[in-house]
């Protein structure tokens, strides 16, 4: 069996082509063969072979573009296999994060039973698409379960979450984003990403989520015909009494109080 997801629009920090799982069924193997992408693999059950070298469950192997490659299955213990495909040459900094031999490109990495449970979510989509937004949630979590501890505070593991968190943000607004999922989504600590907020901006996650709430409601008071209620759900507010007193609150006047000013 295989599976893959696709996005189906451009994401930016990295481009990702596919996010793959393969069983032992399939006993994948590839080459010899050069290709043009940057790929990780992770092997999550039995051994194989990448380049002539053993790889085993908790290990894997990093691709380069125009690089030779060949790797094939144990035939006693043949693998399953997880890997992420990209063209972005921004994989060159996750790349660094894996910390993987130098000559052999092979690496080990953690929490094989977290790597598994993301196999099986991959397998249960099938092949089909997915936004970019749900592939990068894939991958920072993937990359969060293979990144030593003391490496993922590092750049530029902690800008990568930043800057994901911050997209997320203003992209998910209407979904009432809160500080607990937004961590639940990108398997990190609400500690770690207060401190990459705090590093970033000077403000909490929480405050900034609250500023990007006002800032927008603002703008669709001021420029569109949108009713308060429309704008409240828009936001996150699913209760427009709740928009409102959050409004007032942070500008001492009312929501409709204040599309009349602004015009």
């Amino acid at each position: 069996m295989r599976a893959y997801l696709y996005p189906f629009k451009k994401l930016v920090i990295p481009d990702i082509l596919n996010i793959g799982f393969a069983d032992t069924s399939e006993k994948i193997n590839f080459g010899p063969i050069v290709r043009q992408q940057y790929i990780i693999h992770y092997v999550v059950s039995g051994r194989g072979f990448f380049n002539g070298n053993p790889v085993s469950a908790g290990e894997g192997f990093l691709i380069y573009p125009d690089t030779y490659e060949s790797y094939y299955p144990d035939g006693d213990d043949p693998w399953s296999i997880l890997w992420v495909i990209s063209q972005d040459s921004a994989m060159e900094n996750f790349f660094s994060l894996h910390n993987a031999d130098r000559d052999s490109g092979i690496f080990k990495f953690h929490n094989i039973y977290e790597m598994q449970s993301t196999a099986e979510k991959i397998a249960a989509h099938k092949t089909g698409t997915s936004s970019s937004h749900y592939l990068a949630e894939i991958f920072l979590h993937i990359i969060n379960q293979c990144v030593e501890e003391k490496r993922s505070a590092e750049i530029p593991a902690a800008k990568i979450y930043f800057d994901f968190s911050v997209n997320y943000i203003k992209t998910h607004l209407h979904l009432s984003v809160t500080v607990d999922g937004l961590c639940k989504t990108i398997g990190i600590t609400q500690p770690y990403l207060y401190r990459i907020f705090m590093d970033n901006l000077g403000v909490p996650p929480k405050q900034y989520i609250s500023d990007c709430r006002l800032t927008q409601a603002k703008k669709l008071l001021s420029e569109t015909d949108l009713s308060v209620t429309e704008i409240a759900h828009s936001i996150g507010f699913h209760d427009v009494l709740a928009f409102s007193k959050f409004f007032s609150s942070k500008t001492k006047i009312s929501p409709t109080k204040y599309r009349q000013n602004s015009r």
